[in-house]
Order: structure tokens, then C-alpha cells, then sequence
């Protein structure tokens, strides 16, 4: 078993965490880390010391998938699970879900337990926690934000940030669409027991299934964008998943809806089928946001809204992972998400934990992240991360058309759009005669400075630019019949 370089960083981590006194450090771990392969490096060291260990899943079906990993890793385990074929408590490692792990009054001996999803703090779990006080516990999360995290939890490790995975290609690169969303303005929010406020689910449903243009746009979208892909689609309730669904297929793209109440071999059915390429589109509530992984998976459509930075996340994450077959993923948002939250996730990065005592804020729990993703703001000239500078200034959105007229915008990088100015003045100017210092001086005009010194390709001009040039012209005439006064 091989670590990658920010797995042996975490590893590093935890020693130092522990051998300074605490006992239960988070690791926040985010897609594309390899959670799985940390927790299987730790315990088959234990196994190897003959030391028990225990790992926790977030949920039943996650079981039988960590078993098949950790079989790979050669650790021999056992789980504890009402009737399971591996049963076998002389093992020293032992696999259990939440859920099993409440209802037993009997818990096998464990020197150190690792629990996944760590931020879903169960009852039963933090009680389970402060109850084995001798115990050391690792969590693991990609989103640590949960109210009181910090009391359990006693020290957040950050090896590294999505951001740094996409550098070294562990992530894939998202393409991210955004523009109509859905009318919520009268929907209320509710507390949540994470934390924070969110939507209420039912008065929330209710406004995106009244919306009757909604799901024309996602399957046009769909169409536009990301036509032919593997797609998951998050909707608020279940009725407008198999609305979505239905009109998909009417459309002639083959889709499925899916649940949490369906029997558990119709589900394995469909995601066979999804896997497979039976369905293009998979359509459901909340199913998917948590431990859904299939790296061949494309795109995200989005028309659920939320004011949870941590269930935002989460979902965007299902089409982080890299795969063969994709070089990059696409995010339609059909929910004002990221308008909402004014980033991309992958610039989310842990600050701290909750510590149950300040009133709890999500953003007081994370830093945005700068590496590589400071941007200069064209209009005042600051660096800012995100999708808007403080001066009021959006980064630019390339607009693609409908044929019904509501469109998704690509968010675009102000890079590429420096690149495409510069194109563009040059298309400009070889239609009037002018040189290329003329384009040169009008992009240093508007972004004070000169192109970079790479080979541009002349290309048509676009509706910004030629309204900068009519502002432009106006300026220089009236500047012009001043001095001739």
C-alpha cells in the first residue's frame, strides 16, 4: 500500500497530534484524498502490531464497499452487522456502520477507532466518544463545519486543500454554469441540527415544483452543455425528481429516479443500470449528496437550494473525482448556489472547528482559498477570491444561448478573459488597419498593463468589447472637439 504525499503528511499529523495530548483529531479530508486509504494504512499498522482498531461508516451500504478496500490492503476484518457472512469477533479489526454500532450494547475491545464522515455527529456516537475516554478516535470529513464539532473533537488537521488536489491532478477540473434560478423568496428557513439555518423542505419543494420553467431549462441546459454526459440531478423533493426524470425521457434522454424508500435491490438495480450507461441521468432528493462515488460520473445539475455551505459541498464533490474517461466535469446551476455562496467549493477550506460555545456561523469556520486562485479585479485593480471583488465588480460570464432564451452562463476565469480582449482588439483592429501596438495600447487601457508576450489569434468581437470601443470612440471625439474649441 502506497501513500500519496498529503496522505503521509496526514499521517505526520496525527503523531505530532497525539503525542502533544490529544486524543481525537479530525482530519479534513476532502474528495479525491483517500480517505479509505488512510484509515487502511492506520489500521493495518495496528493489525500488524496486534493492536484492535475499529472503523465507523456513515451508513449501511458503506460496509460491505470499505470491506472490499480493506480487504485489498490485506487487513483480515471482521464487522459487527445483525447476520453479516464476515462476522468474526476474533478479528482484530472490526467495520461497523452508525447506525448497528447505537443499537449494540456490546462493543468489541479497540485501542483506536477511525469514524468517516465524521461531521455527521450522531447522539449516540458522541456519547459513544466521551464514553471510551482511554480511546483514541480519528474523524475524517470534508466538510468539518457541524455546531459543536469542536467539543468532541479536539484538534482539526488540514494536510491539504481541494485547491492543491486539483494542482497535482487528484481532483478533476469543474466547468462551472450559473444564471436563471428559481424564485425562493418566500420560503422560510428552519434551524438545523447541524447548525445554522436551511430552507424549509416542504415550502421549498413547493416553490420549485410551481415553477413550470425550471425543468425545460435544466433538460435544454443539459442538452447545451452537457449533452451525452453521466449526469446526477439533485431536486428538493422526490415528486419533482420524478417530474425531472419523466421529462427526460420524454426529451429522449434515458433517465432514473431513485430514493431512500425503495427496496434495496431496486436501488442496486438502478445503480447498475446508471454505472452501466442504461440511464444518462440520475435523478434524486438527497440520496446521493453523502458517500455516492462514481469517478465516471460527469456532470451535477443542481435545482436544489441550500444555505448549507457543508450539503453544497458535499454534492459538488460527487463529480470531483477523476476518471479516464473525463478530462473535465460540468456544474449546471439551476439554484443560485453559487451566486448564494459567492465561490467555487474547491476554494473551501477548514478554519476551525465549532467549539459549541460563539453563536455558529459557517463562514467563521473556513478561509477561502488563495493559492493559485487570486484574481485581479479589471474594474479597481485588487486581488479577491471568489466570484465578486468588494468594489461591485462579478467576474465576467461568457453568455451560450438558449433557444428559449433562458440561458446558463460559464463562469469564467479573468485570465481567459484578458486572452479573449486581446483576440478580440486585434479582430477590431485588422478590420480598420491598424496595427498591432493599437491593440497592444487600447487592452493597457483597460487593464493597465501590456498582454503578456504569447501569440494571440485574432477572433471576432464580442458585446463588452464593442461597448468599451463605442465608449472608447466617444471619449477621444468629445476630448477631440474640446481641444478644437
Amino acid at each position: 500500500m502506497e501513500l500519496r504525499p498529503h496522505q503521509v503528511k496526514a499521517i505526520d499529523m496525527l503523531r505530532e497530534s497525539f503525542r502533544t495530548g490529544h486524543r481525537t483529531p479530525m482530519v479534513a479530508a476532502p474528495c479525491g484524498y483517500g480517505k479509505t486509504i488512510l484509515a487502511g494504512w492506520i489500521l493495518k499498522e495496528m493489525q500488524d502490531k496486534g493492536q484492535p482498531g475499529l472503523f465507523v461508516c456513515d451508513r449501511l451500504k458503506l460496509v460491505d464497499q470499505t470491506i472490499e478496500a480493506f480487504q485489498a490492503f490485506g487487513i483480515k476484518v471482521g464487522v459487527i452487522q445483525s447476520d453479516h457472512y464476515m462476522t468474526d469477533p476474533s478479528c482484530l479489526i472490526q467495520i461497523a456502520s452508525v447506525q448497528t454500532l447505537l443499537r449494540r450494547k456490546w462493543l468489541p475491545d479497540f485501542k483506536l477507532a477511525i469514524v468517516d464522515e465524521a461531521h455527521c455527529l450522531y447522539t449516540g456516537m458522541t456519547e459513544m466518544i466521551q464514553k471510551f475516554d482511554g480511546v483514541k478516535f480519528i474523524g475524517l470529513s470534508g466538510t468539518p463545519y457541524t455546531a459543536g464539532l469542536g467539543k468532541i473533537y479536539d484538534d482539526l488537521l488540514v494536510p491539504i486543500t481541494p485547491r492543491e488536489l486539483l494542482a497535482q491532478n487528484y481532483l478533476c477540473p469543474t466547468d462551472y454554469y450559473a444564471g436563471r434560478k428559481p424564485d425562493i423568496s418566500s420560503v422560510k428557513k428552519r434551524h438545523m441540527k447541524s447548525g445554522g439555518t436551511d430552507y424549509d423542505p416542504v415550502q421549498l419543494a413547493t416553490a420549485i415544483e410551481k415553477d413550470k420553467v425550471l425543468t425545460g431549462d435544466i433538460i435544454e441546459n443539459y442538452i447545451r452543455h452537457a449533452n451525452g454526459t453521466k449526469a446526477i440531478a439533485f431536486t428538493p423533493s422526490v415528486m419533482h425528481s420524478k417530474t425531472l426524470t419523466e421529462q427526460f425521457c420524454q426529451a429522449g434522454i434515458p433517465a432514473a429516479h431513485i430514493d431512500g424508500y425503495m427496496d434495496a435491490k431496486e436501488r442496486k438495480y438502478i445503480y447498475d443500470g446508471h454505472k452501466s450507461g442504461l440511464y444518462k441521468i440520475l435523478c434524486c432528493s438527497r440520496l446521493l449528496g453523502i458517500g455516492f462515488d462514481d469517478p465516471t460520473i460527469v456532470t451535477e445539475i443542481d435545482a436544489y437550494p441550500t444555505s448549507k455551505l457543508t450539503v453544497w459541498i458535499q454534492r459538488c464533490a460527487r463529480i470531483w473525482r477523476t476518471h479516464e474517461t473525463k478530462e473535465r466535469a460540468i456544474y449546471l446551476d439551476h439554484s443560485g448556489n453559487l451566486e448564494r455562496f459567492q465561490t467555487f467549493p474547491e476554494d473551501v477550506v477548514p478554519y476551525k472547528l465549532h467549539d459549541g460555545k460563539e453563536r455558529f456561523n459557517e463562514k467563521k469556520l473556513t478561509k477561502k482559498e488563495k493559492t493559485g486562485k487570486v484574481r485581479e479585479c479589471p474594474q479597481c485593480y485588487q486581488e479577491f477570491v471568489g466570484l465578486r471583488c468588494k468594489c461591485g465588480y462579478e467576474i465576467v460570464l461568457e453568455k451560450e444561448l438558449l433557444t428559449d432564451g433562458q440561458i446558463l452562463e460559464k463562469c469564467e476565469d479573468p485570465k481567459r478573459v484578458k486572452l479573449r480582449w486581446m483576440a478580440e482588439l486585434l479582430y477590431y483592429g485588422q478590420g480598420k488597419g491598424y496595427s498591432k501596438g493599437w491593440a497592444a495600447q487600447v487592452y493597457k487601457e483597460k487593464f493597465k498593463e501590456f498582454p503578456a508576450s504569447i501569440q494571440y489569434s485574432a477572433s471576432p468581437v464580442s458585446e463588452d468589447v464593442k461597448k468599451y470601443l463605442t465608449h472608447r470612440n466617444i471619449k477621444y471625439a468629445r476630448k477631440h472637439s474640446q481641444a478644437l474649441r
